[in-house]
């Protein structure tokens, strides 16, 4: 079912054309319950930043961002679909750089706008070959288009290029890392839980108007998929900073989704429109459940460098001891994050394997060992979430605290805060314990998408063994839980002595002795520190009797190091927004959207 609004306007090549159709609906649905919540949450966060910073203009760009993403999902026309794509690249730009007396934050504000208006270039080219081709500015239109398979390849790779960098695909992703810590923390929940979507969005819309396409695009998109997956949450592992770490993790599960955007795509190249249906579908619902579990882990980690005022993780501890409610509030994300069952991410994970499976049994040789790549990248991206969030929550909330003098003072925040929290991560467990509704909504979409009818599905032949699944996970929670009530139940009844653990001859422990952020993934990070670009820092020692030491490890993006930056040196000085504390040249940017305006002026009065 589709709902268009149509009405002229005095803009050059076209008219103001918004339609809501089963695809934008499910993003429209996320944009709408992150926008409310992280608002809510943003009353009791910015509440330190009143007389101090201008909190009015932050409130402006805000609302003004959520206008421009609703405007950009129900797009119907080229041109308003850029202009929207525009005012909300600039409008996020003005929302990162809130805190701008950082150097940091300013060097992230530059490099999103770099990265984001390269890839509005390949979007400018891309809707330029597909409206002169149609002759028509609507996306309707274009849809009824047909294109050969070389001009349908090139803009694909186009709108994988353009709408990629959106998204944060690797290697196109080095301004999420930046841009997600230096925001402010509803901000990056916002970024990381529906702008960053616009990016898939963008895809799906280009798979929705193009129809078939070569095959070699659906491998592409596995392949991208899987890269950006394993290698997102592998560098992930290796932070210790923790805003910077969830926003690795929206890279790998933004690889989860291109993961299942391949799989339908593989279905539909070859004429399998229950396989289409599932990998679409599979991949639509995991963009709504990231949405809800990273946007309550990034205001989790809000209230966290809130009450620590800090966001490395080894200067934190024995959190959930002052921060109760936080602390199960973003246990509940990070479970969801990491796939476990009974709450949502297991949901469209399971989809997007029941599909992976389908493809492996149904598909000729190549699409079946790329469907078997993308089972064992998918089991590997999950193994590796749990033992990076049990590394997360180990550091920062069990435990002592590591903050010698410097004691954190008990209480959550604000209701402002923690309401918004709540009713995400009730979300989480709504969709984990009870998939139905919104697994309809993302099938409808995965169906749209295909240009197929929902009549022809049974997709009972998905939600039942999800729901034998679900069903035996609950039971066997029920028996834990009775198990550990028993057990505390009887050693009531018994005298048990209780002594210090033994601390391998020191005689006091102090909270230094306790696993760092470091040491929890060192194995892991240790095995692939070459693909990581892990670094060692100090801790030789070269005298008989050393005196004090210090170590430390970082681990270093390939693609900003290996690609980005030795490309930019040779822009003469253009690498300098990467390594200067200055930021120049806003004017030129400034005049860049003057000279637009001039064209669309000019080109009216003619």
């Amino acid at each position: 079912m589709e709902h268009i609004f149509q009405h002229s306007w005095q803009v050059p090549f076209g008219e103001v054309s918004l339609k809501l159709d089963p695809l934008s609906l499910i993003f429209l649905l996320a944009v709408s319950i992150l926008v409310v919540s992280a608002g809510l949450y943003g009353v009791g966060y910015m509440r330190l930043y009143r007389g101090a910073r201008p909190v009015g203009m932050h409130i402006f760009f805000y609302l003004l961002l959520a206008l421009a993403l609703v405007v950009v999902i129900t797009a119907n026309n080229v041109i308003l679909f850029l202009g929207a794509w525009e005012v909300m690249t600039v409008a996020t730009y003005f929302l990162i750089v809130f805190n701008d007396e950082k150097a940091a934050t300013r060097k992230a504000g530059f490099l999103y706008l770099i990265a984001t208006h390269c890839g509005v270039f390949c979007l400018f080219l891309m809707f330029f070959l597909m409206s002169h081709i149609s002759g028509s500015m609507n996306f309707d239109a274009i849809a009824r288009t047909s294109f050969s398979p070389v001009v349908a390849g090139t803009i694909f790779c186009l709108a994988l290029l353009g709408f990629g960098i959106k998204a944060g695909l690797l290697p196109f992703h080095i301004w999420l890392p930046h841009a997600h810590p230096a925001a402010p923390s509803h901000i990056s929940a916002l970024l990381s839980g529906v702008a960053i979507k616009t990016g898939i969005y963008g895809i799906c819309r280009i798979l929705w108007i193009m129809g078939a396409l070569p095959d070699w695009c659906a491998y592409v998109l596995l392949i991208m998929g899987v890269v950006s997956g394993v290698m997102g949450v592998l560098y992930a592992l290796g932070q210790h900073e923790l805003k910077k770490l969830l926003a690795y993790h929206s890279i790998e599960n933004i690889g989860i989704i291109v993961l299942g955007l391949g799989v339908g795509s593989l279905g539909r190249g070859h004429q399998m429109p229950f396989l289409t249906v599932i990998g679409f579908g599979g991949a639509l619902l995991h963009v709504f459940n990231h949405s809800l579990f990273k946007g309550l882990l990034f205001l989790g980690a809000g209230a966290v460098i809130q009450k620590t005022r800090t966001g490395e993780m080894d200067r934190m501890g024995g959190l959930s001891k002052v921060m109760p409610l936080v602390s199960v509030l973003f246990l509940v994300g990070a479970l969801a994050i990491c796939g476990l069952p009974l709450f949502n991410g297991f949901i469209s994970e399971f989809i997007i394997f029941f599909g992976l499976f389908q493809g492996l049994i149904h598909l000729p040789l190549p699409g079946a060992a790329a469907c078997a790549l993308g089972i064992l990248a998918l089991a590997l991206m999950g193994a590796l979430a749990l033992a990076c969030f049990t590394k997360v929550y180990g550091t920062v909330f069990l435990g002592r605290s590591r903050r010698a003098g410097e004691p954190v003072m008990p209480g959550d925040p604000s209701r402002w805060m923690t309401i918004p929290m709540l009713i995400l991560a009730g979300s989480c467990v709504w969709i984990g314990l009870a998939p139905e509704t919104m697994g309809r909504i993302a099938f409808s979409g995965g169906e749209y998408i295909a240009h197929l009818d929902s009549s022809r599905f049974n997709l009972d032949q998905v939600m039942a063994p999800l729901s034998g699944v679900i069903g035996g996970a609950f039971v066997f929670l029920a028996l834990g839980s009775l198990l550990i009530f028993l057990r505390r139940f009887l050693l009531r009844r018994l005298s048990v002595p209780v002594n210090e653990t033994w601390a391998c001859g020191f005689s006091q422990v102090t909270p230094r002795f306790q696993y760092s952020s470091a040491s929890f993934a060192y194995s892991i990070v240790n095995f692939v520190k070459a693909l990581l670009l892990s670094r060692r820092h100090g801790g030789q020692l070269d005298t008989i009797f050393p005196g004090k030491a210090h170590v430390s490890s970082s681990v270093h993006d390939a693609a900003e190091e290996s690609m980005f930056r030795p490309l930019l040196s040779r822009l003469g000085g253009v690498s300098k927004i990467l390594d200067d504390n200055q930021v120049r040249h806003t004017q030129w940017y400034l005049m860049y959207i003057f000279l637009f305006l001039i064209f669309l002026l000019a080109w009216k009065m003619r």
